[in-house]
């Protein structure tokens, strides 16, 4: 879906005070929920990365955010990004894909990111295409465990709620 839970989203906030980025990516947007809660708070720039193409009409991302792409973020050449990203916001997107495919990007997002917000739904709820958004399918589940796996070393925080589960990751070597 292009809407999050609300599940969460106070920490989630919280976390990006911490941080208080020059930066943000925000890995597949939707409908904005990130932009929207955050951006009041603290001045960044702000790079929308979202896979279907629609939703940036749809949803008015082109206004909630400085800059924003289409594209599937599996694809994306991050490298670009190296230096530029205080903060990746990658929240409910990763069960839209394998895991495979999942631990790859994330792997390439450590190498460029300085932090890391990560949300997953940890209640499994099949999905297929919404909207006619073929990336709206879920793929793969994952658990609160195999994520904070998956991030470690380096995460410096996580919520874990009935719905979803967050964590902060922080580059180790920033």
């Amino acid at each position: 879906m292009p809407f999050s839970d609300s599940q969460g989203k106070d920490w989630a906030l919280d976390a990006y005070l911490k941080v208080r980025p020059d930066h943000v990516i925000d890995i597949g947007p939707g409908a904005g929920t990130y932009a929207k809660l955050m951006r009041p708070h603290h001045k960044a720039r702000w790079v929308g990365i979202e896979a279907w193409g629609p939703y940036i009409a749809d949803y008015q991302l082109d206004q909630l955010y400085d800059v924003a792409h289409v594209a599937d973020a599996r694809l994306v050449d991050w490298t670009w990004f190296a230096g530029r990203a205080d903060l990746v916001i990658i929240g409910d997107v990763l069960e839209h894909m394998t895991s495979v495919h999942a631990a790859v990007l994330l792997d390439r997002l450590k190498r460029v990111a300085t932090n890391l917000l990560v949300s997953i739904p940890v209640l499994h709820m099949d999905q297929g295409a919404v909207f006619g958004n073929p990336f709206e399918r879920h793929v793969d589940h994952w658990t609160y465990e195999a994520m904070l796996d998956e991030l470690n070393p380096g995460v410096a925080d996580t919520w874990h709620g009935g719905v979803l589960a967050y964590y902060w990751w922080r580059n180790p070597t920033a």
